[in-house]
């Protein structure tokens, strides 16, 4: 039975099987009275249909609010600093709602950038000035947002250098998970690579091997499914060589022990450091070939029709087809199977008669809880130019506790167990599968969920 941990900070969410993204999100807009309206449209993620209705848009502060909203999904950073620093001042009076958005996906770009002082004033400025947008657990995502950035206020910006291409060998931990072995400040050990993980992450007894100098301040990370609330503290690494690529000041999120040793049952697995989705975003593209190998700095060869792949906040999304309909879905490699979250059991519960009820655990920091699920016999999901089929995939029956109630699920290794390599494309935005491996010699990466 899997037993995904999540650690949420504001709009950190750190995965470790933590298998959940999360990231900042669209806040709910004032009534649209069309049912595709930009508002609408932005809010469910429906990107596509937002890019066309903008090239038929007039030019003005509406027409700029939503491309630079979009610019920010898109990885256009720069562009969605300068249009949503200019389109400000005309939406604070007028669209508070739209405000708000385009505060937080402000001070993502300036995160995504390394510009934490100018995140801590966008933050400060939403906690200041929008609170009554802000309500329950979203308001202390938020506050904990800010607090994170404040300890970063002075920290200087990650910067990398290379000295040739990235081919580390990887291997597979007992949750499932991809490692590699990294030497950081002299000491070598296995480090997970989570493309859900928002921020790299290394337990507190690790950070005292590395000989970190912790930042002044003590930030909260919460348990995406308990909501507990756990202190954190924050590190730099000077410097994190990883093959041709040498990166610096990298941040990462301090952790206690215990918050990161995942239960497997008759055992337990201690995850000392997690390498996230700020590392990845600067190599710009990285592959996961299924002989055991990640790639980064060479130009991967297209094997064919990627998906398009956005952000939501620091996580990526990838834009998959499930019976004709284009619908968005995170991914993480932390992750060793796909959920489904309530908006796919909404979409398509006409179909719940095949499904089976369930159970499952959620060890979250602080405490594990009782989750009841469905069971879909199976899932095929179009990405790019391959279709994934899915078995015995689980379904949320209530929400997730995080942020990401707008998307359909999250993907996890069970998606690419039967290709020869994946790929996501930083730069070009692209999400890609290799050719299809010969059958039977896939990793056979299921668990087992017990039916009801």
């Amino acid at each position: 039975m899997k037993k995904p941990m999540e650690v949420r900070c504001g709009a950190v969410l750190l995965l470790a099987l933590l298998s959940i993204p999360v990231s900042v999100s669209c806040a709910q807009s004032h009534p649209d009275p069309t049912e595709n309206g930009p508002d609408l449209e932005l809010k469910e993620f429906r990107l596509d249909e937002l890019e066309a209705r903008l090239r038929t848009m007039e030019p003005g502060p509406e027409r700029d609010y939503f491309a630079g909203v979009l610019a920010n999904r898109t990885g256009h950073i720069e562009e969605s600093i300068q249009l949503l620093n200019g389109v400000l001042p005309a939406v604070r009076g007028s669209r508070r709602d739209r405000a708000e958005i385009a505060l937080e996906a402000l001070a993502d770009d300036y995160t995504k950038t390394f510009r934490y002082a100018d995140a801590a004033r966008a933050y400060d400025d939403l906690l200041a000035h929008f609170p009554d947008r802000l309500k329950g657990e979203k308001l202390q995502h938020r506050k904990d947002d800010a607090k994170l950035a404040q300890i970063l206020r002075e920290a200087p910006a990650q910067t990398l250098t290379w000295n040739g291409a990235t081919n580390l060998k990887t291997e597979r931990n007992p949750l499932n998970s991809l490692n590699v072995e990294l030497t950081v400040n002299g000491v070598r050990g296995p480090w997970l690579l989570d493309t859900g993980a928002n921020f790299s992450v290394v337990t507190k007894s690790l950070a005292e091997r590395l000989g970190l100098k912790l930042l002044e301040g003590v930030a909260e990370a919460q348990a995406g499914i308990t909501g507990i609330e756990n202190p954190l503290r924050v590190g730099l690494i000077p410097t994190l060589e990883m093959g041709g690529a040498t990166l610096h000041n990298v941040v990462v999120l301090v952790l206690e022990d215990a918050n990161l040793k995942i239960s497997l049952g008759k055992g337990s697995y201690q995850i000392d450091g997690i390498i996230g989705y700020p590392v990845f975003q600067a190599l710009g593209t990285v592959t996961f070939r299924h002989d055991d190998e990640f790639q980064a700095g060479e130009k991967t060869p297209a094997t064919g029709k990627g998906a398009r792949m956005f952000m939501e906040g620091l996580t990526p999304i990838i834009q998959c087809e499930v019976e004709g309909k284009e619908l968005p879905f995170s991914f993480d490699t932390g992750a060793s199977d796909s959920d489904l979250f309530l908006r796919y059991l909404e979409r398509f519960h006409d179909e719940s008669r095949t499904w089976k009820k369930g159970k499952a655990m959620s060890a979250g920091a602080g405490g594990v809880v009782k989750l009841k699920i469905y069971i879909q016999p199976e899932v095929k999901i179009g990405i790019g130019d391959k279709v994934v089929t899915l078995k015995k995939v689980t379904i949320h029956r209530s929400g997730t506790g995080t942020d990401i109630a707008e998307l359909y699920g999250n993907l996890g290794q069970d998606v690419v167990a039967n290709f020869e390599s994946f790929t996501l494309d930083f730069i070009g935005m692209t999400f890609r599968l290799g050719e299809p491996l010969p059958a039977g010699k896939d990793h056979e990466r299921k668990s087992g969920f017990g039916d009801e």
